[in-house]
């Protein structure tokens, strides 16, 4: 029966049914797939599984085969809407994402969609799955993009506007400061005191614009080859003094022998330094911070994990992040992680973060070595 069904498989989407090892033919060329499939028959009991499915679904070490949907995804009922659509419509059902926990612990975007199979007097349906988490995560990233672009003119358009009147107000409080010489003395110094506290609030007005127009214009960066783990040594160097006070332990896992980046050491300092200080921020009682660097086998990319054991940050959070000016503290300004992802994305790298509320926080950042950047 399995033969039979792969090579409807096969004829509905446009295969020729191998006249001779076609069951052999067949089975290698879904075993090659990166997609998961898996055929089940009318009684809805699975009838062939490749390896993929068995992966990306979590199904390792089971009797797949001969198993109904209903007692495979019996802990998967998103899994399970999506076959009860496929066997009710009899369509090709559109791509649906769906996140499915894994066995160590994270998390896996899977793109799933079905076929209803008819070919002579054979019928079923075919459950497609994909790890779309790479491309969720690039879609995501782009939309980051274009947000931070279009704040980015927000930004500059607000500044502009709002420090021209600063500049003539400014103006006035020091004409009205020369006309005080003339006024008697108990009273000049009770205004004086009120120009003073305008002023200071004027300053203050000024540094927020300033902000403004610092963050929507693109600093240029000064690349040369640079050690990423020098840039950390220096950070916590840096910092060392505050993570004393906070009962804070400073703990460095820096690969040896680490292939050199193109980068300004300056930008992804404040990069670096940005991202520790949010973590002092969530370890209100002590802890351990951690950074650790590696490479890959082939030499092309650069990771590092910053790792805290802090407060973690709540799921509904975690997506806003790095938007400009969010922050969830009274004394927070909301640009720190919006600083450090903008930069990494100038140094053509991406930044990830994974968290659990109580337990702690890990920023992952990707970078390409020296010979690979373009």
């Amino acid at each position: 029966m399995q033969s039979g069904f792969i090579n409807v498989m096969l004829k509905v989407f446009g295969g020729a049914v191998m006249p001779k090892s076609a069951s052999e033919y067949s089975a290698a060329l879904l075993e090659g797939l990166n997609e998961g499939v898996i055929a089940f028959d009318l009684q809805r009991k699975a009838v062939l599984a490749n390896g993929a499915s068995i992966r990306l679904l979590g199904l390792a070490g089971q009797e797949v085969a001969g198993r109904r949907a209903d007692e495979l995804f019996a802990g998967r009922p998103e899994l399970l809407k999506i076959l009860d659509a496929g066997f009710r419509d009899c369509l090709h059902a559109e791509p649906k994402d769906l996140m499915l926990q894994q066995e160590d612990g994270g998390m896996r975007r899977l793109g799933a969609t079905t076929s209803y199979l008819q070919a002579e007097e054979r019928q079923g349906l075919v459950l497609v799955v994909q790890d779309v988490s790479a491309l969720k995560q690039m879609e995501w990233e782009t939309y980051q993009v274009a947000k931070m672009s279009a704040l980015g003119r927000l930004a500059a358009s607000v500044a502009h506007e709002v420090r021209n009147p600063l500049g003539a107000v400014d103006i006035q409080l020091q004409l009205l400061e020369d006309d005080l010489r003339a006024v008697e003395d108990g009273l000049r110094s009770r205004i004086y005191r009120r120009l003073n506290v305008a002023r200071m609030e004027m300053k203050r007005l000024d540094r927020i614009v300033h902000n403004f127009l610092r963050f929507s214009r693109t600093p240029r960066l000064d690349l040369k080859r640079i050690s990423l783990n020098d840039v950390v040594r220096h950070v916590f160097d840096l910092v060392s003094p505050e993570a004393r006070e906070r009962g804070i332990r400073l703990k460095l896992d820096l690969r040896k022998g680490l292939p050199e980046v193109n980068g300004d050491d300056s930008q992804l300092g404040q990069a670096v330094l940005n991202i520790t200080v949010n973590a002092f921020q969530a370890m209100e009682s002590g802890g351990q911070l951690c950074a650790r660097t590696r490479a890959d086998s082939a030499g092309s990319q650069i990771f590092l994990s910053i790792s805290d054991n802090g407060c973690g940050i709540p799921d509904e959070e975690i997506d806003r992040i790095f938007e400009y000016y969010y922050t969830t503290r009274d004394e927070g300004t909301g640009l720190g992680l919006s600083i450090a992802q903008q930069i990494i994305y100038q140094h053509r790298g991406h930044i990830e973060v994974e968290s659990e509320a109580g337990k702690g926080t890990i920023f992952r950042i990707h970078m390409p070595t020296a010979g690979q950047a373009g």
